[in-house]
């Protein structure tokens, strides 16, 4: 190879060397009006995955892509499970006024003083499922565990049992009103069921009744309201819920079931 030739080369060489540093640099390279454009060389490479198969700063994840992407909100009329504790007395008629004016039907089972041992010892979900056939289940439970020690390990195949029942079936676990800090039940329900299947209540504000421990029905009104934002917003399985502006007239259609005697 001619001496002529390898000068070429060499010129090449550090001419793509000079616009690959360029490209890093911090600085831009003027001549009078005209700016010496940058290679691209920095964002190509900061847009590739590391070996570990971690993305460097600028790397967009393909499940960041997916997350962003609009979730289709179901328009077609549900069949609602409101099923739980007594904490759902308030949320019922308040859901009565969202399935008036959305075109919903709507069951209620309040299974008084009930934990999740109980749910997740007996057939009453799948019972109720059974018989109701809901395509959306909204569980309230949890509101009589808030203090139950060790509840992580006490309560955990319970929750399991309460969410295989459901099986396939859309559902929120609505968690309880707290009045207190609990001694784990709600990170219990967050950590089985999912961040996309439960709703916080313990962030809201509450008026309650004289037990203190209740949400009064203008209270559980706006809890309600919560819920319906959080279904049409944040959930997995979203559906038509407009706010009413109005209250409907009918039953909350509600089945009540006393304690056991433990």
């Amino acid at each position: 190879m001619n001496k002529t030739l390898w000068q070429f080369i060499t010129i090449i060489l550090i001419t793509f060397i000079l616009f690959f540093a360029y490209s890093f640099a911090d600085f831009e390279i003027k001549a009078g009006d005209i700016t010496l454009q940058k290679a691209g060389f920095k964002d190509f490479l900061e847009s590739v995955p590391t070996a570990k198969g971690k993305a460097l700063k600028n790397f967009k994840r393909v499940s960041d892509t997916i997350n962003a992407e609009k979730v289709v909100t179901d328009t077609t009329a549900q069949r609602i499970l409101l099923i739980g504790d007594s904490m759902l007395e308030g949320l019922m008629l308040r859901l009565k006024d969202y399935a008036g004016l959305n075109g919903h039907e709507f069951k209620s089972v309040i299974w008084y003083s009930s934990q999740s041992k109980w749910y997740g010892s007996y057939d009453t979900l799948k019972y109720f499922i059974r018989t109701y056939k809901p395509t959306y289940v909204m569980l309230v439970l949890g509101a009589n565990e808030l203090f139950v020690p060790d509840i992580k390990t006490k309560r955990l195949k319970y929750v399991k049992n309460i969410i295989k029942d459901m099986d396939t079936i859309p559902y929120v676990w609505v968690g309880p009103p707290n009045w207190k800090d609990d001694t784990g039940i709600n990170e219990l329900i967050l950590e089985n069921a999912g961040k996309s299947h439960y709703f916080p209540s313990k962030n809201l504000t509450y008026k309650r009744f004289k037990d203190g421990a209740h949400p009064t029905h203008e209270s559980a009104a706006i809890w309600m309201d919560s819920i319906a934002s959080w279904i049409r917003t944040k959930s997995t399985f979203r559906f038509k819920m407009v706010q009413p502006t109005e209250k409907y007239k009918g039953s909350p259609n509600a089945t009540l079931l006393q304690p056991l005697k433990e």
